[in-house]
């Protein structure tokens, strides 16, 4: 069984590349899903391929997107845009396959896997990734990466939660106290 690598997604585009997107996922009747639609596998799916390809081994079926039109500058623009699980880490290659079709896509892609302690960003397929562990409140709260990822996914929330668990798990752990006058032996040595 995999971790769950949590994602949110924003693609824009000419609305009809965004609705083709959309009818594959809407359509009940295939197998196909937002890898497939961005970034098609040659010979169906195969286990490597799709690691290589999509940068995850499973299509993404369940997914809460959802699809908006816009109109800018006379011409109609789509977005698809929320949030979808994959499997073990996020589906960038697939997002960076979609954006080299056309120079009128643009993606966003954030993910948050704590199991695992990842986490990042890739807009428009500039690419960063961090330690969530290593993240700073100031850079949760201050920078432009960290305010997306902490809105997204709720890290600061999780991890104040994080926090007061292991809190929690302290205070309930026995504590023996020693002598200090007293020489150790194998009863008290702890």
């Amino acid at each position: 069984m995999p971790n769950w690598c949590s994602n949110h997604i924003r693609l824009e585009g000419p609305v009809e590349e965004i609705e083709r997107i959309w009818d594959i996922l809407e359509d009940t009747d295939n197998d196909d899903g937002l890898l497939t639609a961005l970034a098609p596998l040659e010979g169906g799916w195969e286990y490597n391929s799709a690691i290589d390809h999509w940068g995850t081994k499973w299509d993404v079926k369940e997914h809460g997107l959802s699809q908006e039109v816009y109109e800018y500058n006379g011409q109609k623009r789509g977005i698809l845009e929320g949030y979808f699980e994959s499997a073990w880490g996020p589906p960038t290659d697939a997002v960076d396959k979609w954006l080299e079709r056309s120079d009128d896509h643009e993606a966003e892609i954030l993910w948050y896997e704590p199991a695992n302690d990842f986490c990042g960003a890739s807009f428009n397929g500039d690419f960063n990734q961090f330690e969530c562990s290593a993240l700073t409140d100031e850079f949760l709260t201050q920078d432009d990466v960290g305010e997306a990822l902490d809105e997204a996914f709720g890290i600061q929330e999780d991890r104040a939660m994080w926090r007061e668990e292991e809190q929690e798990e302290a205070l309930l752990e026995p504590v023996t106290l020693n002598n200090p006058e007293e020489e150790p032996n194998e009863e008290n040595e702890h």
